[in-house]
């Protein structure tokens, strides 16, 4: 019996590796080989992850190769050839199967790299001599090590043949966790920026498999499962069935992410999705710009018009993440701030903006002198400029970055933000970057903070700008949108110095005795616990000037406002 270990480095501890889960499941159908998976983040240390190897006492290490875990898995396997020489090391993922030979020209301690597709290659491999592997690159021993390889091992047509990945007794037990999981492999689009877009063939597990392996998961009760299809919804019949299924089979406490394009939705689909229980589904949707001379550059097609009526329609109930990607063909610094306007103005729960990197095996990665584009050397590979933006300018965008962060993304700043950018600014662009360069000639974005201090910096930001200076009603208004945000976020354990509270002791008191009376808590310390109540100038909801008076109510992560 061989001992083989799969090695799989994640970005953060709450991920979970698909791919070498997939490969220990082909390998258990294998006979004559004893399985170790060493799963660990790049947060934890080298040694650790090293001694952990060697503890599995492995004669095969089969290690799964990203843009995150690139440099971990190389300083991981020169130690391992140091302890062990005869260790036979091979590496899978996007990260080695586009320079395989470069790679083992360059680390000697490789002995093969597994080329696309591993599931159905590396059982050939256990089975078979290494010359007559195809999707293997390996060293020719009886020619003094040559790199060979034996071509393009076609992939895999019924998906249906790969196991279901996860143990059950690991969803059970790490709820809390991220499941990586997937219906279908490809992508039809040609995006030049994105590694899917080399596969353009599309191909499904059946759907009877689907709703078998998503079961599984809602019995186990995991939290989060995120597909990783690279567009979900692009046939209709497969992803209204599996839709139609997971709503069917409803568990309140488990939500599903896809990857979508909001503007192939057609009218039915809309309707369904308003339907759809909330936090059931979360949606990423990879706008990435919409200057229309980029989008034909990187081969991108937006219907700017239908995502946004889509968008819009299903946000009430459907939490929604927005893609944009700095960085792009002919994308400047103006056209950027209209792209990020467009996805702030769709109100999404996040905004992520991301910045372009130079890929090898993508379209973009051979446009680099056709676009002037200067790009970090290693991992992951970030543009540092190209002959539309500087180095400066994206390094500004990484500054409106953070503070976005901190005032929108975190979903705590919900009233006051929206106040100062409809008084006082053109555009949220413009608020954010001038709260960006407020941070920067202060020094904030070198220390980090407590969420009580990020209050603080708003309202600092606030009487330095001198927004109410010919106004005192506008700094007023701005104080108790404040004071409601601070107050939404949870009971407060401390009040800042701007927070002055007038709620009515003796009312507060009867309102919570009700909610025990109703049930809503078990005693009056329970009920003063999870509530607050304080009272307002204006009415939070409509902007009038009117004594308004709010019982907060806490239940998790929610918070339920009721006017008294």
């Amino acid at each position: 019996m061989k001992n083989i270990t799969l090695l799989g480095i994640n970005s953060k501890f709450v991920h979970t590796n698909l791919a070498i889960r997939y490969i220990k499941k082909m390998i258990e159908q294998v006979d004559g080989y004893n399985l170790t998976m060493v799963e660990s983040s790049i947060n934890n240390q080298l040694p650790n992850i090293i001694r952990e190897v060697v503890e599995s006492k492995p004669e095969i290490l089969l290690a799964s190769t990203y843009i995150w875990n690139k440099e971990f898995v190389f300083k991981t396997i020169v130690e391992l050839k140091k302890i062990n020489p005869n260790l036979k090391i091979y590496l899978g993922g996007p990260e080695v199967s586009y320079n395989a030979i470069e790679i083992m020209k360059s680390y000697e301690e490789v002995d093969g790299v597994i080329e696309g597709e591993g599931e159905q290659i590396i059982t050939n491999l256990l089975k078979k001599d290494e010359k007559d592997v195809l999707g293997l690159y390996y060293r020719n021993i009886e020619n003094k090590g040559e790199i060979k390889f034996n071509g393009h091992e076609l992939p895999i047509e019924n998906l249906d043949m790969i196991p279901f990945p996860y143990e059950n007794w690991e969803l059970v037990e790490n709820k809390g966790k991220i499941f990586y999981y997937e219906s279908t492999r490809g992508c039809p689009f040609r995006c030049s920026y994105c590694m899917s877009s080399i596969e353009k063939s599309v191909r499904s597990f059946s759907i009877p498999r689907v709703k078998k392996d998503l079961m599984t998961f809602l019995d186990a009760g995991v939290n989060l499962v995120k597909f990783v299809d690279r567009t979900f919804n692009l046939k209709k019949e497969h992803y209204m069935e599996v839709w139609k299924f997971l709503i069917k089979n409803y568990r309140p406490n488990t939500t599903f992410h896809f990857e979508i394009s909001a503007d192939l939705f057609d009218d039915e689909v809309i309707e369904f999705l308003t339907t759809v229980p909330k936090d059931l589904f979360q949606f990423e949707i990879g706008v990435q710009t919409i200057n229309d001379n980029t989008m034909k550059l990187i081969r991108r097609k937006n219907d700017l018009g239908k995502l946004s009526k889509n968008v819009l329609a299903i946000k009430d109930n459907i939490h929604l993440h927005l893609d944009l990607i700095a960085g792009l063909p002919k994308e400047d610094f103006k056209t950027f701030k209209s792209s990020f306007n467009y996805v702030y103005g769709l109100k999404p729960e996040m905004i992520q903006l991301g910045f372009l990197k130079i890929l090898r095996g993508t379209e973009i990665s051979g446009q680099i002198e056709k676009f002037e584009y200067k790009y970090m050397g290693f991992p992951p590979y970030e543009v540092i400029s190209n002959d539309h933006i500087t180095y400066e300018e994206l390094l500004k965008l990484k500054d409106v970055e953070e503070v976005l962060d901190f005032y929108y993304n975190s979903g705590d700043f919900v009233k006051s933000i929206d106040y100062l950018i409809n008084n006082f600014y053109s555009s949220p662009f413009e608020f954010y970057l001038d709260m960006a360069n407020s941070y920067e000639e202060k020094g904030y974005f070198k220390v980090s903070h407590k969420k009580l201090a990020i209050f603080n910096f708003l309202l600092d930001f606030y009487k330095e700008k001198k927004f109410g200076q010919d106004d005192s009603d506008k700094e007023r208004r701005f104080i108790e949108y404040l004071k409601f945000d601070y107050i939404n976020l949870g009971k407060p354990g401390k009040y800042p110095e701007w927070f002055i509270s007038s709620k009515d002791k003796n009312l507060y008191h009867e309102l919570v005795e009700k909610l025990v009376v109703e049930s809503k808590f078990k005693n009056n310390r329970q009920g003063f616990k999870n509530t607050e109540m304080e009272e307002f100038e204006i009415d939070i909801f409509t902007g009038e000037s009117k004594q308004t008076k709010l019982l907060f109510i806490y239940e998790g992560k929610e918070t339920k406002i009721q006017e008294c």
